[in-house]
């Protein structure tokens, strides 16, 4: 099993409407593909984990790249997992924006996380997205 986590900028804010449209087809490209991860958002960031066969995230990752609905796209961290850790998720989903409603999360989010600033080979931020592994909005 293989993982691969980056961060990339949102080409414009988005509402719930851009949310639940970008939602759905990622969980049904996903789901087909038997891809698992999850997504953050927060002030324009998104940060995407994706796990699956190799191969299949690789493929993925370069249509990511293409994709007109962000830019910026930098990788943090790849490499080899022994098991999924959103298995129950073709997409799991968490907008920071709201993180006021989950108060178990919001002091961190708002006191000491920008997205941005997890830096290429970061382990904290491989750390920071299984805190959201319970969490699906």
């Amino acid at each position: 099993m293989y993982y691969m986590l980056y961060i990339s900028t949102a080409v414009k804010p988005m509402n719930y409407d851009d949310f639940s449209a970008l939602l759905q087809q990622c969980r049904d490209s996903n789901h087909k593909r038997g891809i698992t991860g999850m997504l953050l958002y927060q002030n324009g960031t998104f940060m995407q984990m994706i796990e699956g066969e190799k191969q299949v995230v690789l493929d993925l990752f370069d249509e990511i790249l293409k994709d007109d609905r962000h830019t910026g796209v930098h990788t943090v961290l790849t490499g080899d997992i022994e098991k999924r850790n959103f298995e129950d998720w073709s997409m799991g989903f968490f907008n920071m924006d709201k993180a006021g409603e989950f108060p178990q999360y919001s002091d961190y989010i708002n006191e000491n996380l920008v997205l941005r600033s997890f830096e290429p080979g970061s382990q904290d931020a491989y750390e920071f997205m299984m805190m959201f592994n319970n969490i699906n909005e």
